[in-house]
């Protein structure tokens, strides 16, 4: 017959209550996984991303970019050092050729703003005859294509002598000014130069060291560089000798 073995009511109360503790027992608390509201990504927060705050990107900032600023453009000016100083308002870029040095365009253009006004249309006697013709014989081959614009322009002037007319220039056409002296005229020059409210400042200028100056020929004639009419200043400059000068206007 098999036995049984006897296992006391104690052990067995014992066993139980340990195993019912083991199965009721609370797991620790886990930590939860950062959230993203708490804990800055990287980059992000007080330090902006990186070429972001105060400091500028590269070629930005209170440096403006190359050629810009008051600095005129490269080759603004005539030539002999003409261009006007950086920033200096109301001047604007020449016209054409522009020959003298500095201190010499000064003495032009205070002869200019002192000269009188030429005489407009003909003369009496017979001076204006060879006046007339030298000039017309110069447009032949300096203002080829051209008509003349306006009347003859005349003054008599003693050595250094200045007298002026004026010129309207229309925007799209092209201008040639030529010049011619008279008995007793040995040097003889042409300046385009600003008319008020603009600052004195020589636009084209005829070569020096003759009688029949011409500013703006054939090719190189002048033009506005504004879309509505421009007034200028046409200088007769006597340089040397003494006598009867005339200007003529071609426009083509």
């Amino acid at each position: 017959m098999r036995t049984f073995p006897i296992v006391s009511a104690a052990w067995v109360a014992l066993f139980l209550g340990t195993a019912c503790g083991k199965s009721e027992e609370t797991p620790p608390p886990q930590t939860p996984p950062p959230s993203p509201y708490q804990q800055n990504p990287q980059g992000y927060g007080n330090a902006p991303p990186q070429g972001y705050g105060n400091a500028p990107p590269q070629g930005y900032g209170n440096a403006p970019p190359q050629g810009y600023g008051n600095a005129p453009p490269q080759g603004y000016g005539g030539a002999g050092g003409s261009a006007p100083p950086p920033g200096q308002p109301g001047q604007m870029q020449p016209l054409g050729a522009v020959l003298a040095d500095p201190q010499t365009l000064q003495t032009i253009l205070a002869g200019a703003l002192s000269g009188g006004a030429a005489a407009l249309g003909g003369l009496t006697g017979g001076e204006q005859g060879p006046i007339e013709q030298g000039i017309k014989m110069q447009a032949q081959t300096q203002a080829k294509g051209a008509h003349p614009e306006g009347q003859l322009l005349t003054g008599r002037l003693s050595p250094d002598g200045h007298a002026e007319g004026s010129l309207t220039m229309q925007p799209g056409a092209c201008y040639t000014v030529i010049g011619f002296g008279g008995p007793g005229v040995f040097d003889y020059q042409l300046n385009l130069v600003t008319a008020p409210p603009v600052p004195p400042q020589v636009l084209a200028q005829s070569p020096a060291g003759g009688v029949a100056p011409v500013v703006g020929p054939n090719d190189q004639c002048i033009r506005s560089p504004y879309p509505l009419p421009m007034v200028v200043k046409i200088d007769m400059h006597l340089l040397k000798g003494q006598g009867l000068v005339g200007a003529q206007v071609y426009r083509k």
